[in-house]
């Protein structure tokens, strides 16, 4: 039978003498242990981030499946007003849906006041106790949660599945067909056109609640040129949809549609209508319905205007493209 040793607590600055230089490198480049133990797929991880009207944060990262923004505090020494404050700082300024308090240990006075914000029920807290152990010639982490939020309380990735589990169903029944196991999810859904590297959509301005929108979204084989062609019948195709139909050139970051703003290789193009009465996901079922219901009846109008020009423009001769290319 092999030996059996105890582990040897370690202190953490053994381990990692700095905070900064030594402490928040090593836990952004093993977030998926700090993820594992507080049941969170983190991604898009960035150590040391400026957040406007906050302030520079430790580690910034985006929750998969919601895109809601995750602020990670860190310490290697016992819980202190200081890192308390500048919690409650993301809290208030950093837009963030999730905080993560790192420490050694934690008093029962913080403790109390992250318990109090969870039960607010507008952010999710964790507190989490680092401890390191010797193992014969190596070191061994360990993360250990003291505060987290009630495990009752609905996830925004699971009220956007119930919002559009009717709508999908709505819009299947008029031959709108999901991307499926690799289309967008959280907020947003993804619906089939029939030609590659061009999908409608349905989504929202917010993570919680915002403007529903609805779209065509262009990132096809030259589709700066594809884009423009079907451009070229703007005028018969906000005709026929009735609202104020949107074509703009923009880029995705971190979830959010920025009009006007690209880096090199990641232009795309929309053809959007927004929604101006905004809507939460917590409202009561009768509201909810109607931004159900403005979703389907507008895409179903986009598509049945969009969809004749989209099958010519994307089926047209590269030299065909390069003529509206010129022109434009």
């Amino acid at each position: 039978m092999p030996k059996i040793r105890a582990l040897k607590p370690v202190c953490l600055r053994k381990v990692w003498p700095n905070e900064a230089r030594d402490f928040t490198p090593w836990l952004a480049k093993h977030i998926d242990w700090l993820g594992d133990v507080l049941n969170l797929k983190l991604e898009r991880v960035q150590p040391e981030v400026t957040l406007p009207g906050a302030g520079r944060v430790d580690i910034r990262a985006r929750q998969a499946g919601t895109n809601a923004i995750v602020v990670i505090e860190n310490q290697l020494g016992e819980s202190d007003d200081s890192h308390l404050v500048q919690l409650l700082g993301y809290a208030a300024n950093a837009e963030a849906g999730i905080l993560v308090w790192v420490a050694h240990s934690f008093t029962s006075y913080h403790r109390s006041i992250l318990e109090w914000l969870n039960e607010a029920d507008t952010i999710d807290v964790y507190a989490v106790a680092v401890r390191t152990y010797h193992v014969g010639k190596d070191w061994a982490a360990e993360f250990q949660p003291v505060v987290e939020p009630p495990q009752s309380r609905p996830t925004a990735i699971t009220l956007w599945a119930e919002f559009y589990r009717p709508l999908v169903a709505r819009l299947c029944q008029q031959g709108v067909q999901p991307v499926g196991k690799c289309g967008w999810g959280g907020r947003w859904r993804s619906f089939q056109t029939g030609h590659p590297g061009a999908i409608y959509f349905t989504g929202s301005t917010d993570v919680w609640d915002g403007n529903g929108m609805v779209g065509l979204s262009f990132c096809a084989t030259r589709r700066q040129e594809r884009f423009r062609a079907l451009r070229r019948h703007r005028d018969a195709i906000d005709g026929k949809v009735g609202g104020t139909v949107s074509w703009e050139e923009g880029s995705w970051e971190e979830g959010s549609w920025v009009k006007g703003s690209w880096e090199e290789g990641k232009k795309e193009f929309l053809v959007k209508l927004e929604r101006n009465e905004a809507f939460s996901l917590t409202a009561p079922e009768e509201q909810l319905e109607t931004a159900r219901q403005w979703m389907a009846d507008n895409l179903l109008s986009l598509r049945d205007a969009v969809q004749p020009h989209l099958n010519e423009v994307m089926r047209a001769k590269d030299s065909d493209l390069d003529e509206v290319k010129s022109a434009d």
